[in-house]
């Protein structure tokens, strides 16, 4: 079975939440005119959102995790599961940012929407500023070099 061609996620945006919880996705981030994505809890406090296809890549993966611990695969499963949500873009652009999800990321009113190659990730935006400061700068520094980039 082909797969097709799954989209490339690049690059920093900044944009307000709206009072009915709804956030403008760059349309670099947007593919064609149905398109769904899910949105998900990620790490470091952030959400990560991904285009259906590589949703289902993501699913491949959780059926065939090999986790000696069955008590733990199971509890991440259901956690990471249950929290994730399809998302599409409205003819304006915005997504619709489930609630629980809003306060697992605390995003209040600005956000940080972040390409990171196979997804997209949705910060609060003083949130993104902080960990970039103090962590993800000196991480791309560190490797950069290592990888003479």
């Amino acid at each position: 079975m082909k797969r097709a061609a799954l989209s490339i996620y690049i690059g920093k945006y900044f944009h307000s939440i709206d009072g009915k919880s709804r956030l403008f996705l760059p349309a670099s981030f947007r593919g064609g005119k149905n398109e769904v994505f899910v949105c998900a809890q990620g790490l470091e406090g952030c959400l990560y959102v991904y285009a259906r296809g590589y949703w289902q890549r993501v699913l491949e993966k959780l059926e065939n995790l090999s986790v000696a611990d069955k008590v733990e695969e199971r509890a991440f499963k259901r956690a990471f599961l249950s929290g994730a949500f399809e998302v599409s873009p409205d003819i304006q652009g915005r997504l619709l940012i489930p609630q629980h999800l809003r306060e697992y990321a605390k995003i209040k009113s600005e956000a940080a929407i972040i390409g990171v190659g196979n997804r997209i990730e949705v910060w609060d935006r003083k949130i993104w500023e902080a960990y970039y400061k103090d962590q993800a700068d000196f991480s791309f520094k560190n490797m950069a070099s290592k990888m003479e980039l």
